[in-house]
């Protein structure tokens, strides 16, 4: 006698990046304290029961947004070290950070940085994220500053570290500017201006 099948799992009837996408906008506009379940609900097109079988509860879809919102930016950081030129590489950075933290519509400002001193009673966990973040990232701008300076692109006069220090602040500047109201075109004057100092004459 055949014993009975096993029950299949049904399979989602979702994009869940799409999912983590909209509810990105949800925590990164609203804050986690602020953002409510209906909220998140509302946005996803999710029910309660959906949301909760498929993410866990707020806080488990909350880590899983900002691991979600940390894969996406250090995928485009990675990307920036195929690009042949440095120059083009680091216009290429600052252009999307603008965008990014300036959008047309939808919040503003960095994810990471403002859940990394937002998130009330998950301050430790989130800036540790954070300050791996910007650890990356330094590294990376110190790789790509060397890599410029040895191409003949970048001026030799300045040390690699330092400015990739200098440029890691400057990117969290632009994201406190874009969330304080700065407008897009002001952002990449300013970023224009700094990147054009790097330049070789």
């Amino acid at each position: 006698m055949l014993a009975p099948a096993a029950k299949m799992a049904r399979p989602r009837e979702f994009d869940e990046t799409e999912v983590l996408d909209k509810a990105l906008d949800v925590f990164w506009s609203k804050g986690y304290e602020a953002a409510s379940v209906q909220d998140l609900v509302d946005a996803t097109g999710l029910g309660r029961a959906s949301l909760y079988g498929a993410f866990g509860d707020k806080e488990q879809l909350f880590k899983r947004v900002l691991g979600h919102y940390i894969e996406r930016v250090g995928g485009a950081l990675a990307e920036l070290e195929a690009e042949p030129s440095t120059v083009r590489a680091l216009e290429r950075l600052f252009g999307a950070w603008v965008s990014t933290t300036c959008p047309k519509s939808g919040p503003r400002g960095c994810f990471l940085v403002l859940s990394g001193t937002s998130c009330e009673g998950r301050e430790a966990w989130a800036r540790g994220l954070l300050e791996q973040s910007m650890k990356q990232t330094e590294a990376l701008l110190e790789r790509l500053l060397r890599r410029g300076q040895e191409a003949g692109e970048l001026r030799v006069d300045r040390d690699p570290a330092a400015t990739a220090r200098i440029l890691v602040v400057m990117l969290q500047g632009v994201a406190t500017a874009a969330r304080a109201g700065w407008s897009r075109e002001k952002l990449k004057s300013v970023t224009g201006d700094v990147l054009s100092n790097l330049a070789r004459p």
